[in-house]
């Protein structure tokens, strides 16, 4: 794992220097973590929990339940539970416009706004 630093937003006013914790898993994948606002956060997990009864998956599996780690032990706390899945999200982008709209009514929001908020954390992840 290891730390990049990313600039403030320009459309939020903030100051603080936020960074973006990189990882890589044992298969060879590479990922990131991003902080990111709290209103944001919470339409993007609206979004996700829709996404996840309301489109068809990959090979069958279920995006929530694929990604849990398999434990011996019950925890009482939930390991996936702060964390969005960007794969899941992006998907969002290449659905028909009735489709957008349909979810973005669902959760109470605009198509727009849901692109807006998947563009600015990519913004915010354009290393390369």
């Amino acid at each position: 794992m290891f730390r990049t630093p990313i600039g403030p937003a320009k459309s939020s006013g903030e100051k603080k220097t936020k960074h973006i914790t990189w990882f890589a898993t044992l298969d060879g994948g590479l990922g990131y973590f991003v902080p990111m606002p709290e209103k944001t956060y919470r339409r993007l997990l609206m979004l996700q929990n829709k996404l996840v009864t309301g489109i068809p998956h990959f090979a069958g599996l279920n995006p929530k339940a694929f990604r849990l780690p398999s434990v011996e032990q019950k925890s009482l706390t939930n390991p996936s539970k702060n964390v969005l899945d960007g794969n899941l999200l992006w998907r969002y982008a290449s659905l028909s416009y009735k489709e957008r709209s349909e979810f973005a009514r669902q959760i109470g929001t605009t198509v727009n706004q849901i692109l807006q908020d998947l563009m600015d954390v990519d913004k915010g992840t354009i290393l390369f």
